[in-house]
């Protein structure tokens, strides 16, 4: 049960919005063996101006700045399968345009029972 919040430095399209859903989703599913329905990606648009690199702050002609947050469960997945990851959402975003070198995909692992959905703990689903 991934939850994926990607923050990027720029406006997108419809269009972008929606492959990125996608893709992100895609990606979850396919590398590191999530289940699509339980899967929840999240897109923060901001100008570029909130954003900087190096002590400066960027400008509208400046490569997109971005953070991608996903979240899964300590433990379920392996380390090859976690740089996989961090690979492909990155090239995805410079799917979307150029980017900064300073763009981050942090993976959070979070134990088993400090997290959950529908009002279980994933703790309490490996039980049922």
């Amino acid at each position: 049960m991934p939850y994926i919040n990607i923050k990027i430095g720029t406006t997108l399209s419809e269009q972008q919005k929606c492959e990125l859903f996608h893709q992100t989703t895609d990606a979850m599913n396919t590398i590191m063996g999530k289940r699509r329905e339980v899967t929840v990606v999240q897109i923060e648009e901001s100008a570029p101006y909130f954003w900087s690199v190096n002590g400066e702050p960027l400008h509208e002609k400046a490569p997109i700045a971005a953070y991608m947050d996903v979240k899964i469960t300590q433990g379920t997945n392996s380390d090859e399968e976690k740089a996989q990851l961090i690979n492909t959402l990155m090239q995805m975003l410079k799917s979307v345009g150029s980017t900064q070198q300073a763009c981050y995909v942090v993976i959070h692992e979070l134990a088993a029972a400090s997290w959950g959905y529908d009002g279980k703990t994933q703790a309490g689903r490996s039980i049922i």
